[in-house]
C-alpha cells in the first residue's frame, strides 16, 4: 500500500484515542496509512510524565502505546465515521524496548508505528521515536490486544 498523507490535530486526536486529558502523549496524527501510522508530540512544562527537565521513560513508551492505538482508532474514523467510539485495548507485551536519549521539555517527537502483524483483535508492530533531526531516541516491538468491539 502506498502512504497516502493525512494530517490531524490535538481535537480529533482525543476524539481517536481512549486516553483523555492529562494523559495525551500525542498531539498531532502527520501520516496515517494501511500498514502505519505517524504521531507527532510535543513536551510540555505541565505534562504528568516529565521528571525535571525531560520526559521519563514512561512517557515514551505511552506515547507509542497511544500512537498505536491512532493507527486502530483513525481507521475506525475513516471505515465508521465520526461517531466510531475509539477501542479499548491494552499492552499485551513490549520486546526490544529501548530508549536511546530522553527528550526535553520543548522538543517534539515524531513516532512511526508499523504493523508487522495482525490477526483478529492482536496487532503486532515496531516503533521509533526520533526527534525532529531525526535522531533515533527510543524503539520497540510492542503485542497490543483490543479488549472491546
Amino acid at each position: 500500500m502506498t502512504n497516502t498523507s493525512h494530517s490531524a490535530d490535538r481535537e480529533l486526536i482525543k476524539k481517536l484515542i481512549p486516553q483523555k486529558d492529562p494523559f495525551v502523549m500525542i498531539d498531532k496524527m502527520l501520516d496515517y496509512s494501511e500498514d502505519s501510522v505517524v504521531s507527532g508530540f510535543t513536551i510540555t512544562s505541565d505534562n504528568i510524565l516529565c521528571n525535571g527537565s525531560h520526559f521519563t521513560e514512561g512517557g515514551l513508551v505511552e506515547n507509542m502505546a497511544q500512537s498505536i492505538a491512532l493507527h486502530r482508532g483513525y481507521r475506525g474514523f475513516l471505515n465508521k465515521g465520526k461517531n466510531e467510539k475509539p477501542k479499548t485495548g491494552f499492552i499485551g507485551s513490549i520486546k526490544h524496548a529501548t530508549i536511546f536519549k530522553l527528550p526535553k521539555i520543548g522538543d517534539e517527537i515524531i513516532t512511526t508505528v508499523t504493523i508487522v502483524a495482525e490477526i483478529m483483535q492482536v496487532t503486532l508492530v515496531t516503533i521509533e521515536v526520533r526527534d525532529k533531526n531525526e535522531v533515533l531516541l527510543a524503539s520497540s516491538e510492542m503485542k497490543t490486544i483490543i479488549v472491546d468491539q
